[in-house]
């Protein structure tokens, strides 16, 4: 970063106390010939009394100073951008003065960073008859406040925080809270040792898909899910019950060979059969992997075995890693990079995602 960037990043007194502390004094006429190894060792190795806020902004800097995020900001925020940018800073630079100057804007983009990440989602579908409600200010609120009391009522936290994104396809929900207590052995800087109690923090995402009108749910554990399933039925459907398993996904596919992974038009060029799991009659289970995944489920496969669970990598074009996804039909599961249209298109087109009228309301307790 350029020199006045960094003593921008560093502005916060918090954060001048810290580094004063750890012998590192920034000059207000700092430069290109200032020595930043000492910052640089200081910043890599945190200690108990660094600010949290300093690591939290480093961590959001990490994620969003690059190319992708610089290309968001030119398209979504032109104005912040044309205020702020200067000719020769790179994308950190750019990073920095947005955090400092629109903090909201920096947050967004982390979010939606975020909403990239590896997830395990349970699918749901809304009732037929119900309405779908936007997400308002006041409904945001509502719903911080009725996740918050479920998680101080089960020993997490009173805290709870809801940020949405939203574009063509649907909404998406992520939700910062608290986890149970864990009590871990720390050693102090001067080497003694104790034990502290830590409450983790959990990021969850809930996506809505406009037009399946499909909920995907992730959290850990099934009553945090299904807390989930019920607070977000009712604020934006009007009823608890509204959202029901979909039972959308399906491995059957599968059973028509290679021919099943059709790339010949569209946005994914290519799609590899990664693993397979099978049950046989007698329970047991067996898991392929290997080169050609589809020659060794040839030989194996008979009609009396189900499939259980098959990871899929897919390469999308202009996207450079590949994309992987697992579906596991029987618990109404798919787990892998989320929030890519591109690729759930391929997954209803393939037949690994259905298409089926919503449910009717179910009476669930």
């Amino acid at each position: 970063m350029k020199p006045a960037c960094v003593l921008l990043l560093f502005a916060p007194a918090s954060h001048r106390k810290y580094l004063a502390d750890r012998g590192i004094v920034l000059p207000a006429d700092l430069d290109e010939s200032y020595d930043f190894v000492p910052l640089g060792l200081v910043l890599s190795n945190h200690r108990s009394d660094t600010p949290p806020q300093l690591v939290e902004e480093l961590e959001l800097l990490a994620m969003i100073a690059n190319s992708q995020s610089t290309f968001h900001f030119e398209e979504e925020c032109q104005e912040i951008v044309r205020q702020h940018m200067e000719d020769g800073e790179t994308f950190a630079d750019l990073a920095v003065k947005i955090l400092r100057h629109a903090p909201h804007i920096a947050w967004k983009e982390f979010d939606r960073r975020a909403l990239k990440c590896q997830r395990a989602f349970e699918s749901y579908s809304v009732a037929s008859g119900l309405t779908d409600l936007p997400p308002t200010d006041e409904r945001i609120g509502s719903i911080e406040a009725l996740l918050s009391a479920w998680f101080e009522k089960n020993a997490r936290t009173s805290s709870c925080r809801v940020r949405t994104q939203e574009d063509a396809d649907g909404i998406s929900f992520i939700v910062r809270h608290g986890d149970l207590l864990n009590r871990m052995g720390v050693i102090a800087d001067d080497g003694s040792s104790e034990s502290k109690l830590l409450r983790p923090e959990r990021l969850d995402l809930i996506h809505f898909r406009k037009k399946s009108r499909e909920w995907l749910i992730s959290g850990v554990g099934d009553r945090i899910k299904d807390e989930y399933r019920r607070a977000f039925g009712l604020l934006f459907h009007g009823t608890a019950n509204a959202l029901s398993p979909s039972r959308r996904y399906s491995l059957e596919p599968l059973i028509h060979g290679k021919s099943c992974l059709d790339c010949r038009t569209g946005p994914i060029s290519l799609a590899v059969l990664k693993s397979v799991t099978l049950q046989t009659q007698s329970g047991q289970l067996i898991t392929i992997k290997g080169a050609d995944v589809f020659a060794s489920l040839g030989e194996l496969y008979s009609p009396e075995m189900r499939f259980i669970e098959a990871t899929i990598a897919l390469k999308v074009v202009g996207r450079r890693p590949q994309v992987k996804i697992t579906i596991r039909p029987e618990h109404n599961k798919i787990t892998g990079t989320s929030n890519i249209p591109v690729v759930e298109a391929w997954l209803e087109t393939t037949g690994f995602c259905i298409t089926h009228a919503p449910a009717a309301l179910l009476d669930i307790a």
